[in-house]
């Protein structure tokens, strides 16, 4: 199964692109998992430390142009997860794909604070048609396409039960990241350990 890490975002709030912040351990962590470990860049951004491909050029920012391109690439079920997880562990992942691969759902994701975690999660390229639909209706957003699709959503409870600390904290602001760095105590680089 591929993992498609998204790495398109613009990092406004953090000041430094997070693909330069966590990309190696996120990847890291993902290569212990998955059999290809794919970055989706948007469209004009620089290649990555891994192999990469490109979103389609597109006016907007979400997102869901990230898992259309991961789609349109994946030969079948794949894995989405975006660079946003420094926290990631492989025993999540790997707890995430078994799921998913016993699973008949079109969409498999995690519920973490209290969020549906759509970027850390199982899609099926037959969700592509879907996706497509909902960028030509410009309804970006990800967890509609979860209450519209069939789709296995994972309860936080069970997963605070199996998996200690915070590893599917999504990181979006120095402060978050200063909240993750914490989590991570007795580590010091939190862009290199896994």
């Amino acid at each position: 199964m591929n993992c498609y890490i998204l790495i398109g975002g613009r990092s406004r709030r953090m000041g430094r692109p997070k693909e330069e912040l966590f990309l190696d351990r996120v990847a890291g962590t993902a290569a212990e998992v998955f059999e290809n470990v794919i970055a989706v860049q948007r469209n004009g951004g620089a290649a990555a430390s891994i192999a990469t491909i490109y979103e389609s050029p597109h006016d907007d920012q979400a997102p869901v142009f990230g898992v259309a391109r991961a789609l349109e690439h994946a030969p079948e079920r794949c894995f989405i997860l975006a660079v946003d997880y420094p926290l990631i562990t492989a025993a999540v992942l790997r707890f995430l794909r078994e799921r998913f691969e016993s699973s008949s759902a079109l969409l498999l994701a995690p519920i973490w604070s209290g969020k549906t975690q759509m970027l850390c999660g199982g899609y099926d390229s037959r969700l592509l048609p879907r996706i497509e639909q909902r960028i030509a209706a410009k309804r970006y957003d990800l967890r509609g396409l979860a209450s519209e699709s069939e789709a296995e959503i994972l309860a936080e409870d069970e997963l605070r039960a199996r998996f200690d600390g915070e590893p599917l904290m999504n990181v979006n602001t120095v402060d978050e990241w200063s909240v993750a760095s914490g989590q991570r105590s007795g580590k010091t680089n939190l862009t290199t350990d896994h």
